[in-house]
């Protein structure tokens, strides 16, 4: 992921935004850190110097932020070093390997008095801001459902994402905070209980244990009784499937565009045709602020939010407040099949169901 970081900064220098200066690059791999650092040489007037401890880096470099991109369970003792030193973070998503852990982030973030933002990009895309356009709109009625279906077959082992203790849990957690941050953006509504099963087909992959489901199956009720229905698994040979459509009380909005039902017919509407009504309703700031200088990649602009943010003394877009109610839904799934039984995502929010996330607290130290 952190190439498409470095990608990012790449196109903002590019547009003339050359508002970072990137001094050092950090990886365990020394040859990850030093293409990166030579990557960055490209495009900015300075070569990064390279570390291999984000440690040795804090007390040798004078820094004023740092962008984390890292495994989930370490996510919480890097970014909790860094405030403390008074840096701003950026974080991938999710915030932290557990809500516990998560917690302690905020609550770090919020003690230094530091910008926290977290790297939720999904809904930054210009089909998923015209998405919440045609909702605000009322293109669609009053919203009713979302249908989210990513079923298909990925034999092989994807890394540390197999081990419950690094992820904690599979791409419906990693992945999955994307589709609940877009789910609460679009509708503007919380979620408040969810309804979950998970199972593990494959538990070995290519010689390497899976301590993760490969399929969850859920429910997420949010607010003013509209229903979501998720599907996500690897582990559906044949015919993979990959659609999220929201319905209302009128018609359906997706990323395949806009579908509106009349008496005798459906109305159709293409996502280029929407996305271009979009920004014709944009005021010149909101188009400044959501695409500056044009630029519609999507972590090039989280990465512009998180610099507006942190000079202009604003919370970022997704700060990480909003970034713990992402990460709430996909682990009250966990939460939910293992416990056989639907949950409150508040009192996921609140630690008062912890059943899943206990072990993995218990194993990473979290307290």
């Amino acid at each position: 992921m952190m190439g498409a970081h470095v990608n990012g900064l790449r196109q903002l220098h590019s547009r003339g935004l050359r508002i970072f200066e990137v001094k050092a690059v950090c990886d365990v791999k020394e040859s990850l850190a030093k293409e990166k650092a030579k990557l960055v040489a490209e495009f900015q007037d300075s070569e990064p110097k390279v570390y291999t401890n984000f440690e040795e880096m804090l007390r040798h470099e004078s820094l004023d932020a740092v962008d984390i991109a890292l495994p989930h369970n370490v996510h919480h003792t890097v970014a909790n070093i860094c405030l403390e030193q008074g840096l701003d973070v950026i974080i991938e998503k999710p915030l932290g390997i557990t809500m516990r852990a998560a917690r302690i982030i905020l609550e770090k973030a919020r003690k230094n008095n530091k910008v926290l933002a977290v790297a939720e990009n999904y809904r930054r895309s210009p089909e998923n801001r015209a998405i919440r356009w045609a909702l605000e709109q009322g293109l669609i009625g009053e919203p009713r459902m979302i249908v989210w279906s990513s079923a298909g077959w990925s034999p092989g082992a994807w890394g540390w994402r197999e081990d419950k203790y690094a992820a904690g849990g599979s791409w419906v957690f990693d992945g999955g905070v994307h589709l609940a941050d877009l789910d609460r953006y679009q509708l503007r509504k919380e979620a408040t209980e969810v309804y979950a099963v998970q199972k593990t087909f494959e538990p070995v992959r290519e010689g390497v244990k899976v301590t993760v489901d490969d399929v969850t199956m859920a429910i997420v009720i949010y607010e003013g009784d509209v229903y979501a229905q998720w599907l996500w698994t690897r582990a559906a040979p044949g015919k993979a499937i990959n659609l999220r459509l929201i319905y209302g009380s009128k018609g359906a909005v997706g990323n395949d565009g806009l579908f509106i039902q009349r008496e005798n017919l459906i109305e159709t509407q293409s996502m280029n045709t929407l996305v271009s009504r979009m920004f014709e309703s944009l005021r010149t700031e909101e188009k400044a602020k959501w695409f500056p200088k044009g630029i519609t990649d999507t972590v090039a602009t989280e990465l512009y939010d998180f610099y507006d943010s942190v000079v202009n003394h604003r919370p970022p877009e997704v700060d990480g407040l909003e970034a713990y109610r992402d990460m709430a839904i996909p682990l009250g799934f966990y939460e939910s099949a293992f416990l056989k039984k639907p949950v409150s995502i508040r009192d996921v929010e609140e630690l008062r169901i912890e059943e899943y996330q206990k072990e993995i607290n218990e194993k990473l130290g979290i307290s």
